[in-house]
């Protein structure tokens, strides 16, 4: 877990700068790594520069980001359930 925010942090500096150069808009890195709310709204935001770096930085921290739900960590965690008897009658 250490390693992945060491990474997102890295990552999200880089974000930083490059949207500072692009569009002159400063983003919080630190507030990136600890919000997925606002993490989500700067990747939103970075996908509407024209950079192709942006876009793929952009990408990286959707797929580092501890805090994003990603599809294959909900199937993991979803209770083993046996067959419901209430599949083809009422209660």
């Amino acid at each position: 877990m250490s390693g992945e925010m060491e990474i997102l942090f890295s990552l999200a500096g880089r974000v930083h700068v490059l949207m500072r150069r692009e569009i002159n808009r400063i983003i919080d890195v630190e507030w990136m790594c600890a919000d997925a709310a606002y993490a989500k709204e700067v990747i939103k935001l970075a996908r509407t520069v024209d950079s192709d770096e942006l876009q793929k930085l952009a990408d990286r921290v959707e797929q580092v980001h501890p805090k994003f739900l990603r599809a294959e960590h909900v199937v993991d965690h979803l209770p083993a359930t046996e067959e419901s008897k209430y599949m083809t009658t009422l209660r």
